[in-house]
């Protein structure tokens, strides 16, 4: 994980933001090669609702939409969740034991640098960094709030 892409990245998403500089600097040295910094075009998806995943990923540059299909008797819709930027993080469920499946799917909306960390690494980093894990699982319950906010504020939109 050399790249300073991948670096910048990692220090400005939302579930690293508690860290210091110096657990920042364990976590990535920790994380090394579990991180891999792939580019989208477009109208790519970087993961589908449904899929089975070991992913977590974060944006570095680009905007993605996060999309959850519904199926309600007669009614079918493809609802927005939210459109994310850079630092934010996709695909949390990754940071909880095994792969898990997407509850929602993730839509480049233009051309995308994105960080995907293999979950399992990570969880065995936080588990082994009790202070670190703390903050990084305390960012991902805030984020998951806000997330499920917005969920429901679209789902009273549509109702």
């Amino acid at each position: 994980m050399a790249l300073p892409e991948t670096m910048d990245g990692l220090k400005s998403c939302e579930l690293f933001r508690l860290l210091n500089e110096g657990e920042m600097q364990v976590l990535l040295s920790l994380l090394g090669d579990a991180c891999e910094l792939n580019e989208y075009k477009g109208g790519d998806h970087i993961f589908d609702q449904g899929e089975l995943s070991s992913k977590l990923y974060v944006i570095v540059e680009g905007q993605v939409l996060l999309q959850r299909s519904v199926d309600i008797g007669s009614k079918k819709a493809a609802l927005p969740l939210g459109l994310l930027g850079k630092g934010r993080a996709m695909g949390w469920s990754a940071t909880l034991y095994g792969p898990r499946y997407s509850t929602a799917s993730a839509i480049c909306q233009k051309p995308s640098q994105v960080i995907a960390i293999d979950g399992t690494h990570l969880r065995v980093v936080l588990e082994k960094q009790p202070r670190i894990g703390f903050k990084v699982m305390d960012s991902l319950a805030c984020m998951l709030g806000e997330r499920l906010k917005a969920a429901y504020n679209t789902m009273e939109a549509h109702l």
